[in-house]
């Protein structure tokens, strides 16, 4: 998780409601709270291959009850599906216009299912990535992103940055291991050109940052295969 106490102190002084993008942190925590519990408003990803999927969706998490009752309201039409009325649809007077979010069923009883499992996943995947941490620590050509001591990732994902990026890439791939940059600037992208902006920061670290497989569902001899590639890199 980043700054989120900076970040929260930064939107209260100008009255702004913080949104927090959580979709690779379910799980996560930040000074022993858990992610969600935290800002106004937090978005969490359930689709196919997050912490804990309903195969597509996800959810939003409001710290204001009345920003719940709200969102409760739009994700269906803004109409109040929890009055006791003779007709589900028709009765209720409309305030604003909402809209198709809700969940469906099938999707929800996948979720609830996943519920089960979610705790020892997300163990796992903290465990490969203590392993990554301890065997990258001390590496100059491929480092570990830096770690706060107050907070604690979910480690959807497990970045690295490397020096020569392509010739890093070239290794893994002869490896047989995934490397993938999976974000870079949107802003580049043609859509959003009115809003390119200098970012010699972003730029850098982007030019350098790969991610690698984590997860729970690796083995322990593909961890170690994963280990031993990365500190081979030279």
């Amino acid at each position: 998780p980043c700054d989120l106490k900076e970040l929260n102190a930064i939107a209260s002084g100008y009255g702004v409601k913080l949104i927090e993008d959580a979709c690779h942190a379910f799980g996560a925590t930040y000074h022993g709270k858990p992610i969600g519990s935290i800002s106004d408003f937090t978005c969490f990803s359930f689709q196919a291959i997050k912490e804990i999927t309903t195969i597509d969706g996800g959810s939003l998490v409001c710290k204001s009850r009345n920003d719940y009752e709200r969102g409760r309201l739009l994700r269906w039409y803004g109409i109040d599906r929890k009055k006791n009325r003779r007709d589900f649809r028709c009765e209720s007077d409309i305030t604003e216009s909402g809209y198709k979010f809700h969940m469906n069923d099938v999707a929800a009883t996948i979720g609830i299912e996943q519920l089960k499992y979610v705790r020892d996943n997300l163990a796992k995947n903290c465990r490969n990535a203590a392993q990554y941490n301890n065997a990258f620590s001390f590496l100059v050509n491929a480092s570990p992103l830096r770690h706060e001591k107050d907070r604690q990732s979910s480690y959807w994902l497990y970045t690295l940055r490397v020096k020569r990026l392509s010739v890093f890439r070239d290794l893994m791939k002869k490896a047989k291991i995934v490397a993938s940059q999976v974000h870079a600037r949107n802003d580049k992208h043609a859509i959003f050109k009115d809003f390119l902006s200098d970012l010699p920061g972003v730029d850098e670290f982007v030019s350098r940052q790969v991610c690698i497989p984590v997860g729970w569902w690796l083995t322990h001899k593909e961890v170690s295969h994963i280990i031993d590639t990365v500190v081979s890199y030279r």
